[in-house]
């Protein structure tokens, strides 16, 4: 303690530091219990919110299987993908459509008729202007004069951000150089036509190709459809196809099979994650000295409570089922057979992808909605993530143990800081009546020194 000087013995001979220090660490002990306790109510915590995390992953997994069209993957293939690509993405439906490319979309292009020698060709005699429009937008200009050289004049354009890029050009070769200004449209379709609105420049600067839009038939439809690029969403649902060449592709629509069950092996793997942290956290083991070691989750009721209703809400049946799939257990769920009370692995679900896919071959509307549900009646997929979004906010199994848990640490937290004034408090008292001690000790002995020098002098 500052302001207390230890004298350590000098006077009685005794070891005070030991003794005072023995004395304060049999005060220190209800204290160091308490520390004890605080560190493992925050291990606790701390545990608590990486089951709230595993929780969270779980909803997000059953969430991605919440509507029937996000169980239900589709993919989208042509029959000539030379012609055309596709890919399907939500809302697109099982089934073949015949395709017709009859014209490419295109952009524009504006060319100089006049080359020059070179890059750093001056392309101006004095001031002036060079304006052109795309389409029916907004007439664009750059200055020239009389030191502007090609190569500037394209850096201009290009720093307009008009939708358009320029660049200079050798149409011929190194000994016969023929250096040409190009502009050409970032956009396809015929309103990205670049018109020129005045130029003086001597380049002589022309549209050499006309904005064209794509132009197809669809099976199904009568006409033709027409569109400004080369990529086309909107005409089937849920499909986008990229329009290559001139010809013929069918573009077919089915069940992603392997797509469709991943994601649903991922709802199984979420869960099996959370059981097996927590399996893990919950050990009770009786160590070789005979000391117990208890895992941080093993008496914290509310966190099995958790896992004790998800595992309910997984197995539990489809209310509006009509056929033979009516759960998870009949599309390839199943509860793993523990081999005893330390499996780690206990509590978990097994997921047989070769059962799924035979019943997603078979029905696959059934199966989505044993998931996601018909639209009034929710599937198994939609009651785990309404039941994990409930216990990991305000009010729920989790964030109220958590709660309880901050409120224990804040006790302990008093009680230490109580504990530790009590413990400092005693370290002082004695400290001072040791130095009290040595202190008439050492008077004791300066009297006896005198008299026994006194006495012998007379002697």
């Amino acid at each position: 303690m500052s302001g207390v000087i230890s004298v350590g013995g000098l006077a009685t001979g005794l070891d005070t530091n030991s003794i005072i220090s023995q004395l304060v660490a049999i005060e220190q002990k209800p204290v160091d219990l308490l520390k004890q306790q605080s560190s493992d109510v925050q291990t606790t915590r701390d545990t608590v919110g990486q089951v709230s995390k595993g929780v969270l992953a779980l909803r997000d997994a059953a969430s991605a299987l919440g509507f029937a069209d996000q169980v239900l993957v589709r993919q989208a293939a042509s029959s000539n993908e030379n012609v055309l690509t596709a890919t399907a993405g939500t809302g697109a439906q099982r089934g073949t459509t015949a395709v017709t490319v009859t014209q490419l979309a295109r952009g524009s292009i504006a060319g100089a008729t006049i080359g020059l020698a070179s890059a750093d060709a001056l392309v101006a005699s004095s001031q002036g202007r060079f304006s052109f429009q795309v389409g029916g937008g907004d007439v664009q200009s750059v200055d020239v004069d009389g030191s502007t050289t090609l190569q500037d004049l394209a850096t201009k354009i290009n720093n307009l951000g008009a939708g358009v890029s320029a660049s200079a050009i050798n149409l011929g070769t190194t000994a016969s150089p023929d250096w040409r200004l190009q502009i050409a449209t970032t956009t396809t379709g015929a309103s990205s036509t670049i018109t020129v609105v005045q130029d003086d420049t001597n380049l002589g600067l022309q549209t050499t190709q006309a904005g064209q839009n794509a132009a197809f038939t669809v099976a199904g439809f009568s006409g033709t459809f027409q569109r400004e690029s080369n990529t086309v969403g909107d005409v089937l649902p849920g499909v986008t196809f990229q329009l290559q060449e001139l010809g013929s592709s069918t573009i077919t629509v089915t069940d992603d099979a392997a797509a469709i069950t991943a994601k649903v092996k991922a709802l199984a793997d979420a869960f099996n994650n959370l059981v097996g942290y927590v399996n893990g956290q919950s050990t009770i083991v009786t160590n070789q000295d005979k000391s117990v070691t208890v895992g941080p989750l093993a008496n914290d009721s509310a966190v099995q409570r958790t896992i004790d209703r998800l595992h309910a809400a997984l197995s539990a049946p489809y209310a509006a089922a009509t056929g033979k799939y009516v759960n998870l257990s009949s599309i390839g769920f199943s509860t793993y057979v523990a081999t005893g009370p330390d499996d780690p692995n206990k509590g978990t679900i097994t997921f047989d992808a070769a059962k799924f896919q035979a019943a997603l071959a078979d029905d696959p509307n059934a199966v989505a909605a044993v998931l996601a549900g018909d639209g009034v009646t929710t599937g198994i997929a939609n009651q785990v993530s309404a039941l994990a979004t409930q216990v990991t906010s305000v009010g729920g199994s989790l964030v109220s143990d958590d709660a309880s848990l901050g409120d224990r640490l804040k006790s302990l937290a008093d009680q230490i800081d109580q504990g530790q004034q009590r413990v400092d408090a005693f370290q002082a008292r004695i400290q001072e009546q040791f130095n009290a001690l040595e202190t008439l000790v050492a008077q004791f002995k300066t009297q006896g020194d005198f008299l026994t020098s006194a006495f012998a002098k007379k002697g």
